[in-house]
């Protein structure tokens, strides 16, 4: 783990350290615009779905919305704004079609500001949005020419954030080898027809990523680098984890069968090229596993009964045909004993 700085001394480095508002004001609420960046703008986050009806409710109780919304001004003379924090509020305003919004104006940030300036006024929100932090820390990496996937740039990442934020590293490092649009289907809850994972979810998908990378490393090469995690998405999604059961279940006994088999074996090429499912690279793995150990019960009894044959023979009495037949056994085992060292 690379060594920690003086933790005020960082925070105090950030980019947005010192930054002031220009003021509060009350401002035209169609000339706030969303900005792409933000995790804020994505439809599909079951984080403001769920925030939609107490944010409701408080209007309707008090009558207006209290907090202000955080912008920042457009550096384009249009008299416009970024929202940077607030977009449940701004879009429970413009369904009541209220006109005006309070709001925290700052003046013209970069987008790494805005990044910063959002992730740290969202920090003290539980529970932790792990997937939209993920999805900042893309922007910020971008920014910044860092390699988001390096441990030490991902640590560089964090120190300008909050230690809510920061404490979640062991997790986002997990989610960071996972290709950047895949960032866009981490939700905080499983949504299929959406094509959203939860994080649980990827963590199991990830295990059954590492067995393949240490067990099957052959079979990993041919989806090299990120495209390997790109196809293991993909067999989720075409339901190749399921067939019958949960696809929790279909994705651990996959990977507890990858940690067994021979390495490289032709199964796991067809697992991964969706030629088969899980249950049915599970079936065939143990209808193998039960040939082979049947295999080798056979041998160990045909061994016995030579063994008890020989003990009594008279190597005298013993026909042309029988040694000779002796010998090439003899000679097939030793063979087979030298290619395991033995």
């Amino acid at each position: 783990m690379p060594t920690e700085l003086d933790p005020i001394q960082q925070l105090t480095a950030s980019r947005i350290h010192g930054i002031k508002p220009i003021g509060t004001y009350e401002v035209d609420i169609e000339h706030l615009d969303t900005d792409p960046t933000n995790p804020g703008s994505d439809p599909n986050s079951g984080r403001y779905k769920r925030r939609e009806k107490p944010i409701s409710e408080s209007y309707d109780i008090l009558g207006s919305i209290v907090y202000p919304v955080v912008v920042s001004s457009k550096d384009n003379g249009s008299g416009r704004f970024w929202i940077v924090d607030g977009h449940g509020r701004t879009d429970e305003m413009r369904r009541r079609q209220v006109k005006k919004v309070k709001a925290v104006i700052y003046p013209p940030l970069t987008l790494e500001q805005r990044v910063l300036l959002r992730q740290v006024l969202n920090a003290a929100q539980e529970p932790f949005d792990t997937p939209l932090v993920l999805r900042d820390l893309h922007v910020l990496a971008h920014e910044r020419g860092l390699d988001i996937r390096k441990d030490a740039d991902l640590h560089a990442l964090l120190a300008d954030l909050p230690s809510n934020i920061r404490k979640h590293e062991e997790k986002l490092r997990l989610l960071a080898k996972w290709p950047q649009e895949v960032a866009d289907k981490i939700g905080i809850d499983d949504n299929d027809e959406a094509e959203i994972l939860g994080i649980d979810k990827v963590k199991e998908l990830d295990g059954f990523v590492n067995a393949i990378n240490k067990h099957h490393p052959k079979n990993a090469a041919a989806h090299s680098g990120p495209n390997l995690y790109r196809q293991v998405l993909r067999l989720y999604f075409d339901g190749r984890f399921r067939d019958g059961t949960r696809s929790q279940h279909g994705i651990r006994d996959a990977r507890a069968a990858l940690k067994k088999i021979e390495p490289d074996h032709p199964l796991v090429a067809d697992l991964l090229k969706g030629g088969i499912s899980s249950t049915q690279f599970r079936d065939a793995y143990e209808a193998r596993r039960g040939q082979t150990t049947q295999t080798r019960d056979d041998i160990v009894d045909l061994c016995k009964r030579l063994n008890a044959l020989l003990t009594d023979v008279d190597a005298h009495n013993l026909t042309a045909v029988e040694r000779r037949t002796l010998r090439r056994t003899c000679d097939l085992i030793t063979k087979v004993l030298d290619e395991v060292g033995e």
